[in-house]
């Protein structure tokens, strides 16, 4: 397909459009960064959460540790002691002497509240500081059941409230057998609750920070801050012990803890030397809090930068729309400069050519007429004033055609005009032409343009026009109207099956005078489309005519978009 001057090059993208562009990269390019920022923050705060977490976890178990070595070391003299005068003689119980040695060796063991010792029935022979009520026993207490089971080393029982002070204690056990293996006696020793839970409070991260002290089996033996109700419970199926600890002795995880039900970070650690687990979490709100203030920081300094670069790129693309729709005007009041000029061109031309033939063929047969006349004869006076005659229809067909040419002025003020509304307008116009000469019309979906409706009818009607009377006789006819966007142009297109002559190629094929321009009363094909070129000139566009190989005729028209 011939498409003349620039027709379908590719279109660069217009300025305005450019700096809309870059401003939404600019706009991402912040979105992305402080997004970046606020995702890198978000990993810190957790990995330095974690990393808190298991500084404390080794210090909490280097206590515990502290704590449970004690125990063991008393419990150790305790039963070297026994062991020593038990094979002196029988030891009585509630012995003064025993008794000062139990409170010279508290005071090296701090963290141990009370000691006893406790024969296999559960009965008290030995107790610091306090003695015991009469009658009272422990021959129920787990830990007294565990040694006559036959436990093997140091065993730490559920806490419990001790029968002799009513304190709450966890109670810390060894069994003293005989060389037989034959149990002798319980050595014990209590552990107040509330100095571990005073420990834990020391350590733990305030507010919503928690440090737990279980059982190897999973019991809850001291918490801090200090719950009574979850102390002793059974978490043996809490995610620690269940998922954890069968993996790993010591590590870290982010889980809902089962004993508050919280999503937590925490950190654990199983002692080595003892059947005891220590954890230590923090709430995951917590960090997430600290997380969402960066956040909200960021945000505060993000937001006046994308409405800076909003304002920045809106005013930017409003100077250059502006711009552009000065430089469109300018060039469309360049494009009617150049028209008027052609017009004027065409003027001269039909000046010296066009008008001048009709005016010779009348004075030549003028002054035949007037010789006739003068020499009296008659014959041929009737021929001549016929030539006369249709060199004055000529010169007057021709007149008219310039007048109604000259009569398309310049486009009133744009507005919306619908193209499909204008093509069922000519069409119903046109319908007695088009059913006389068995012509159909088809279309497909036209487009909205900004244009003068009055030209943009008369252009539709034009080309219709032309193609009807150039139209094969005794044949049927089909005309296809489409459109489809080209960059900022819609590119309509006017196809015909059943054209006698074609319109030959290129824009410069619609001469305003010319073979075919005087029709009846100055009507024509040439004429209609020099009509249709000047219209699509005043709205910024063109016209131009092409015959495909097949016989089918094509006029191509150019409108702006916009």
């Amino acid at each position: 397909m011939t498409m003349p001057n620039d027709v379908g090059r590719p279109l660069n993208l217009r300025a305005s459009a450019t700096v809309v562009v870059m401003g939404l990269l600019v706009a991402l390019f912040i979105i992305a960064t402080f997004s970046a920022m606020a995702w890198q923050r978000q990993r810190d705060l957790l990995h330095d959460r974690q990393s808190s977490n298991e500084r404390l976890a080794d210090t909490l178990a280097e206590h515990v540790d502290g704590i449970f070595g004690q125990s063991a070391l008393v419990l150790s003299m305790m039963g070297e002691r026994l062991e020593r005068e038990h094979s002196a003689s029988p030891h009585p119980a509630h012995d003064g002497t025993f008794r000062t040695f139990l409170a010279a060796v508290l005071k090296q063991a701090p963290m141990v509240a009370a000691a006893r010792v406790i024969t296999p029935d559960g009965a008290y022979l030995h107790s610091h500081p306090e003695l015991p009520p009469q009658g009272v026993g422990v021959g129920d207490r787990d830990y007294v059941q565990a040694h006559l089971r036959g436990e093997v080393g140091l065993f730490v029982g559920k806490p419990i409230v001790s029968r002799v002070n009513g304190r709450l204690v966890l109670p810390v056990s060894l069994a003293q057998r005989n060389s037989q293996g034959r149990l002798d006696a319980i050595l014990a020793v209590m552990i107040q609750l509330d100095d571990i839970n005073a420990l834990f409070e020391s350590i733990r991260q305030k507010p919503n920070g928690t440090i737990a002290l279980f059982g190897a089996e999973g019991t809850l033996l001291a918490r801090g801050p200090m719950d009574n109700d979850l102390i002793g419970k059974d978490f043996s199926q809490g995610p620690l012990f269940r998922e954890h600890i069968p993996k790993a002795a010591t590590g870290s995880y982010t889980n809902v803890v089962a004993t508050d039900g919280k999503l937590r970070q925490a950190s654990y650690r199983r002692l080595g030397d003892y059947p005891a687990v220590v954890s230590i979490s923090t709430l995951h709100d917590d960090t997430m809090a600290q997380w969402r203030s960066y956040v909200a920081t960021l945000a505060l300094i993000a937001l006046p930068l994308l409405l800076a670069t909003t304002a920045i790129t809106w005013a930017l693309h409003r100077q250059l729309v502006e711009r552009e729709r000065f430089e469109r005007l300018l060039a469309r009041r360049t494009s009617d400069l150049e028209l008027a000029n052609e017009e004027l061109r065409h003027m001269a031309e039909i000046s010296a050519h066009h008008l001048q033939e009709p005016l010779r063929t009348i004075l030549s047969y003028a002054q035949l007429l007037v010789r006739k006349a003068g020499t009296g004869e008659t014959a041929g006076l009737e021929e001549y004033l016929g030539f006369i005659r249709s060199g004055t229809d000529r010169m007057k067909a021709q007149l008219d055609a310039l007048q109604r040419y000259l009569g398309v002025g310049q486009c009133r003020p744009l507005q919306p005009v619908p193209l499909q509304r204008l093509l069922d307008e000519t069409i119903d116009l046109l319908a007695p032409r088009l059913e006389a000469a068995g012509t159909t019309i088809t279309s497909g979906s036209l487009p909205e343009i900004m244009g003068d409706r009055q030209h943009l009818a008369g252009l539709f009607h034009h080309m219709i026009s032309a193609i009807l009377e150039r139209r094969r006789p005794e044949q049927s006819q089909t005309i296809g109207v489409s459109a489809a966007r080209d960059g900022d142009m819609w590119h309509l297109i006017v196809s015909s099956d059943n054209t006698a002559a074609d319109f030959g190629d290129g824009e410069t094929s619609f001469p305003l005078l010319g073979a075919g321009s005087s029709g009846d009363k100055g009507r024509g094909p040439t004429l209609s489309l020099a009509l249709c070129r000047k219209i699509a000139q005043l709205h910024g566009g063109r016209l131009w005519a092409e015959t495909t190989g097949d016989g089918e005729s094509r006029l191509h028209v150019m409108l702006p978009a916009e």
